[in-house]
């Protein structure tokens, strides 16, 4: 098949809908001779972080010369954005084939009357075939959603697990307790396999503890006393850990501790890295500044401890200063919440409908967002909202003033912010 051909194919399969469990996926790569199990993998769970800490970790391996890989969901940019080496995405031509290669097992598999992968499925074989095949010295690995049951979940020997930030997210298929989510997220570990952890909440660190002793691991856990924080700006960070100064772009605190989560994982496992390496780190849609004039940031704060991190950064970064809001979120998200957390910051707020099939229409989320803010706009595209939010900066700024235009929520939308 061709690339039309491959995306018709994905269509008509993400019907299927996301289904837990690995009984498919396993029989797949069986049948594809395990490529999984060839790979040099650093597997990554959690709920917010995993792709900074994924991105930090990039930057200082490829800095060394090696060819990484990275498997990434869900995308901003553009579809094959999940498949990449070397922050090159996978072409056109190389997906078509793949899947045509894997097409050919889920065909018997379908005659032979068992239950068919799902398009995340289909799309973790086809990361781990790619990889292989381009001969990576190293995967960074992402999970999809939790750990135990997540498609990712079939490398039965990591050369280590990752833990990022955990918070409440997914709860329909990950638990309704952060105990319940943090022991679904553990799932990852291996035995034997070393884990890092990022410095989460005590009933998090106490689970993964319980799972770490239970799985034989080695926890390494990132101590926050150990980090102290020179300055932090929109442009850089800078801060000592262990005594050691580092510098990263990335801003907002919360990617001090991701990169410090990287920089351990780094030493755990190698024992050096080049510091220059971090200043290489860009996450796109992570309080990333896209304009300067107007202030422009997108971010993709889609759970309620996105949005205490957003608030966080807000409240350090602009202080006094008029918001101005664009928000397109997910109906099965904890929008109320978001929205009481973030709302009353901002002076006005114009609410989109995320492409997407959970996409919450911008109508609705108004409705609930009018309660702490009374100028609320549901606008019928991204690109109309980023107009009216434009008009709306010029209005201030002709007072004296020069509001701060924030989009945030489903990073279903957040591509199509540009500034």
């Amino acid at each position: 098949m061709n690339y039309e051909e491959a995306m018709d194919y994905m269509k008509n399969v993400k019907k299927r809908g996301s289904i837990l469990g690995l009984g498919p996926v396993k029989m797949l790569l069986e049948q594809l001779d395990n490529p999984q199990e060839k790979l040099k993998v650093i597997h990554v769970a959690g709920t917010n972080g995993k792709g900074s800490i994924c991105t930090f970790l990039e930057a200082m391996y490829r800095a060394e010369g090696k060819k990484v890989g990275r498997y990434i969901s869900p995308t901003i940019h553009c579809y094959l954005e999940r498949f990449q080496i070397n922050g090159a995405y996978m072409e056109e031509a190389v997906f078509a084939r793949l899947l045509t290669q894997v097409d050919e097992v889920i065909k018997q598999m379908d005659t032979e009357g068992k239950e068919l992968p799902t398009a995340f499925e289909i799309e973790t074989v086809i990361a781990f075939l790619y990889f292989l095949e381009e001969k990576t010295d190293l995967v960074i690995l992402e999970t999809g959603m939790g750990g135990r049951e997540d498609a990712t979940n079939v490398v039965s020997r990591p050369v280590c697990t990752v833990f990022s930030s955990i918070g409440m997210d997914h709860m329909q298929f990950l638990g309704n307790t952060i105990e319940q989510i943090a022991f679904e997220k553990a799932g990852i570990m291996k035995e034997g396999c070393p884990a890092v952890i990022y410095p989460n909440a005590p009933e998090v660190m106490n689970v993964l503890k319980k799972q770490g002793s239970v799985h034989n691991v080695a926890l390494d856990e990132v101590n926050k006393d150990r980090i102290q924080i020179l300055s932090e700006t929109l442009d850089e960070s800078i801060f000592c850990y262990n005594g050691i100064k580092y510098q990263i772009r990335m801003s907002g605190r919360y990617q001090i501790y991701n990169a410090v989560t990287a920089i351990e994982t780094k030493l755990f496992l190698d024992g050096y890295l080049i510091k220059e390496s971090l200043m290489e780190a860009k996450w796109k849609g992570r309080f990333e500044k896209i304009s300067e004039s107007p202030l422009f940031i997108r971010d993709g704060a889609h759970n309620i401890d996105g949005a205490r991190a957003l608030k966080e950064s807000i409240e350090k970064h602009f202080t006094n200063k008029k918001i101005l809001y664009i928000i397109g979120v997910l109906e099965d998200k904890e929008y109320d919440k978001m929205a009481e957390l973030l709302c009353p910051m901002a002076e006005s707020v114009f609410t989109v409908t995320p492409e997407n099939d959970r996409g919450l229409p911008g109508s609705v989320l108004r409705e609930h967002v009018l309660p702490y803010c009374k100028d609320v706009f549901a606008c019928a595209s991204v690109e109309g909202a980023v107009e009216k939010a434009k008009r709306e900066y010029e209005m201030w700024e002709k007072k004296g003033q020069k509001p701060v235009i924030i989009a945030w929520g489903s990073l279903s939308y957040i591509g199509q912010i540009n500034g």
